[in-house]
């Protein structure tokens, strides 16, 4: 017989919702109840969702969104929650207490963890501490630091990124570049580009934009690749490799990976999990330096929104994130190697009880 089993799944409104829904549901070993909750009464995930509710955004009323998510919990019976945004992952990783104490699990991960990785500095200078590579990388709090750095980084004749300590998205994010005459906004609804670094310090002056809080790196030209990792203290579980095919570097959303399973980039993560003691889901992006030596770029403590491209490559990482929680046996499943994925509108069978609503 099943395990019936009740979850909290939150930000339903998610782009790829659909995937990340249907790899959940998709197991023959336990039977899922979900309930669906975003800060949008229009998120197009609630239709998919056994039931559905409204909550207040997690990063700008903390409290009120715990408070709604524990009452809730209360309410449906629910056994975990696995949420799907890093202001979320903090919150819930904060008041594990309060989770604990109503005997929920959830995929959160440890707050040190979620701490180094939320300062870029932090997480390189650990890793360069810890004897895992983190290739070259300098604090700059201004243009005259990054002036100082030039020749280190082996400018002009070489690229080199600027991007802010804090913060998600590519916000931020300057691609120092001498063989771009003018500079280059890369994408329309956030200050990031590429241009020549007189060509960056020239826009920086206009805008009166500061570089403070900064984290200066080569431009690293290989591929990059998203990985979904889970793991169970500190010890690698399961692992999805994705090559990331961007139309532009500094894209926030996915428009196709290639699936890649990287040895060395394997052995890199699984140093990765050892040393920040991961105990549940994380998403790393991984680039390959001129040698061929793999280097972290960024880190998050959950699964990327993207997470659904590894089920479709026959690697269903939601559902063994289940059983790691629930202490089900783990499914010895294999991905294709190789396979090519691309994001598309779908149609989707929803519970009937959603039949109305929207319409």
């Amino acid at each position: 017989m099943k395990k019936k089993i009740t979850i909290i799944l939150t930000c339903v409104g998610g782009r790829l919702i659909f995937d990340i829904i249907k790899a959940l549901r998709d197991a023959d070993d336990y039977d899922l109840n979900i309930i669906g909750v975003d800060l949008d009464k229009d998120a197009h995930g609630r239709l998919l969702c056994d039931n559905f509710f409204l909550v207040p955004p997690a990063e700008k009323d903390p409290k009120k969104w715990i408070d709604e998510i524990l009452k809730i919990a209360d309410k449906e019976d629910v056994d975990l929650i696995i949420p799907l945004s890093d202001g979320e992952s903090i919150e819930i990783s904060k008041n594990l207490r309060f989770f604990d104490k109503k005997k929920i699990k959830t995929s959160a991960n440890n707050l040190n963890f979620i701490k180094l990785i939320s300062d870029k500095y932090l997480m390189m200078n650990f890793l360069k501490e810890n004897k895992v590579n983190s290739g070259l990388f300098s604090k700059v709090e201004n243009i005259n630091d990054v002036k100082a750095l030039l020749e280190k980084y082996n400018y002009p004749k070489k690229k080199f990124v600027l991007k802010p300590r804090y913060g998600r998205g590519s916000r931020g994010v300057l691609i120092c570049d001498n063989s771009r005459p003018f500079f280059e906004t890369l994408l329309e609804d956030r200050f990031c580009g590429s241009g020549s670094f007189e060509q960056i310090e020239k826009k920086l002056t206009s805008l009166d934009y500061k570089l403070e809080n900064y984290l200066m790196m080569p431009f690293y030209k290989n591929i990059i690749c998203d990985i979904d990792c889970l793991s169970k203290d500190g010890k690698l579980v399961d692992i999805a490799i994705r090559e990331r095919q961007l139309k532009n570097p500094l894209m926030p959303t996915s428009t196709g990976h290639k699936i890649k399973m990287d040895n060395d980039i394997k052995e890199y993560v699984k140093s990765l999990c050892e040393i920040f003691k991961i105990n549940g889901p994380s998403d790393f992006d991984i680039v390959k330096d001129d040698i061929g030596q793999p280097i972290l770029l960024d880190a998050g403590s959950r699964f990327s929104g993207s997470v659904g491209g590894s089920f479709t490559a026959g690697k269903n990482m939601l559902s063994q994130l289940i059983r790691v929680l629930l202490e089900l046996p783990l499914k010895n499943t294999k991905i294709r190697d190789g396979c090519v994925l691309r994001p598309y509108i779908t149609m989707a069978e929803i519970p009937q009880k959603n039949e109305k609503d929207f319409l």
